[in-house]
């Protein structure tokens, strides 16, 4: 007889026999006798073994994995991994981006970031342009802006020209500046001085100065006019003003020079035509300088200027005579002479030719 038809034997002799076992039936066999205590042991480890399955702890499950939201049409679903136990963060952080790194590209092996985005540039091509094969750029955008030309509407172009219309004419009016002003004056003004009209072109003249005071060409012609009429304290006052307003021009220091030696002022037109010599002053301006110094006596003064004049202006013959007459009163008899000579090869008047013969005669004697 089994081990389990003796415990079955002993269970219905003593009683105690489980529910569960109500159906079974004891087959007839050689009669072993059995301490009663084993069949305490046997009940105790077939109760364990039937009840096992409810004290045994039960393992959570782990949740139903989710599929991967697709890519790209050309990457097939892969299923998530299990969850991991509970690992430390820097390790889990790893471990989680390596796998978002195979699930962004199960089927590409880990290579090199260049030839990853290359290869991905290749792929994205070819997902925008699948029927297209790979050519140049110029000539693939010529062969889209060629489609784009054909699928657009052609364009009717509107022949009729649109009605003239009238020029509008803006009369709004500018007012004139205060140089605009006295240009427009000294215009009017010089065209009474042609006509002859000097008394209303001397009121035009202050008119425009009063616009302009530093206008040269108009005061110098009002001092032309004052002169004229008689007025040469006028005339003086508006060449000292002219001076101050025009300090690096020349002319106003000659008229001033003039002035004082038709006032037999010397001393003052010498003062007035030195103060101008910087000015970048002409040969007649270093000539009428000799003879004012001759005049007032500085014979040594006088020849330096006449050298100038010469020198600038060597065809004017007053200026050799002018040189000769102060180098005789230095006592330089023999350049005298020579600038007399000098002065006879340009063009004089009858009479300085007749004085220019003599002292070249007089000189040459010893």
């Amino acid at each position: 007889m089994s081990v389990i038809n003796r415990v079955l034997k002993d269970l219905d002799r003593m009683g105690a026999a489980p529910g569960r076992l109500a159906g079974v039936r004891a087959v007839p066999a050689r009669r072993l006798r059995v301490h009663p205590l084993w069949g305490l042991v046997f009940a105790t480890l077939a109760a364990g073994w039937w009840f096992w399955p409810a004290l045994r702890p039960q393992m959570p499950q782990p949740p139903e994995a989710r599929p991967h939201l697709r890519l790209s049409e050309t990457l097939s679903e892969i299923p998530s991994a299990p969850i991991q136990p509970d690992t430390p963060l820097p390790e889990r952080r790893a471990e989680q981006a390596g796998s978002l790194r195979y699930r962004q590209t199960p089927t590409q092996p880990d290579i090199p970031l260049p030839e990853r985005r290359a290869e991905q540039a290749g792929s994205l091509r070819y997902r925008q342009t699948p029927t297209q094969p790979d050519t140049p750029l110029p000539e693939r955008r010529a062969e889209q802006a060629g489609s784009l030309r054909y699928r657009q509407t052609p364009i009717k172009l509107d022949t009729h020209l649109p009605e003239p219309r009238p020029a509008r004419v803006s009369k709004e009016v500018r007012p004139l500046s205060a140089r605009e002003q006295a240009e427009q004056a000294w215009a009017q003004a010089a065209r009474l001085i042609e006509q002859g009209r000097g008394r209303e072109a001397l009121e035009a003249l202050e008119a425009l100065l009063r616009l302009d005071a530093s206008h040269g060409p108009a005061r110098q012609a009002l001092v032309a006019l004052s002169l004229e009429g008689g007025d040469a304290a006028r005339a003086e006052a508006l060449l000292r003003e002219g001076l101050l307003l025009h300090p690096r021009d020349a002319w106003y220091s000659r008229s001033l020079g003039q002035l004082s030696l038709q006032r037999g002022d010397t001393a003052g037109a010498a003062a007035f035509l030195k103060a101008g010599l910087g000015k970048g002053v002409d040969a007649g301006y270093w000539g009428l300088y000799g003879g004012v110094l001759e005049k007032a006596g500085h014979a040594e003064e006088a020849t330096h200027a006449y050298r100038e004049a010469a020198r600038m202006d060597s065809g004017h013959g007053p200026w050799w005579v002018g040189l000769a007459v102060t180098l005789e009163q230095t006592g330089s008899r023999a350049e005298a002479a020579q600038a007399y000579r000098r002065a006879l090869q340009t063009h004089l008047g009858a009479d300085i030719r007749e004085f220019v013969t003599k002292k070249t005669e007089e000189l040459a004697k010893p």
